[in-house]
């Protein structure tokens, strides 16, 4: 096995543990901020800290998520499609790119599902 054939597998599966770092990350300093800004005015009334928390954390959010998975799973299967690889192992390209695509087309599946519930309490 050369240095080529692990090189890429590698990279593509670092860059995705280091996307949603990035995202956990982002998720942990917003809550931070939230935090802060309620520590910092003690004197907001509770009805005020639900109406900045719905700011902050909207079921808007999850409808863009939701949108933004389903148009990455669907650029992947699109890339799929359009480039023939050709088969020269055990493993056709095609399939496993499909198979890549499901989980952000699930994921953003389960965010809109998540929006329409959120939306109808």
């Amino acid at each position: 096995m050369s240095n080529q054939d692990i090189a890429v597998p590698l990279i593509f599966f670092s860059s995705v543990v280091i996307l949603i770092g990035l995202i956990l990350a982002y998720q942990l300093l917003k809550k931070r901020w939230f935090i802060q800004l309620v520590d910092k005015h003690n004197d907001m009334q509770p009805e005020s800290i639900r109406v900045v928390g719905r700011l902050f954390f909207s079921s808007k959010n999850d409808l863009r998520k939701g949108i933004f998975l389903l148009v990455v799973s669907l650029a992947i299967w699109g890339f799929s499609f359009m480039v023939d690889f050709r088969t020269g192992g055990n493993l056709d390209l095609n399939t496993g790119l499909n198979g890549i695509a499901l989980f952000p087309c699930l994921a953003g599946i389960a965010y809109l599902i998540l929006f329409y519930v959120e939306r109808d309490k």
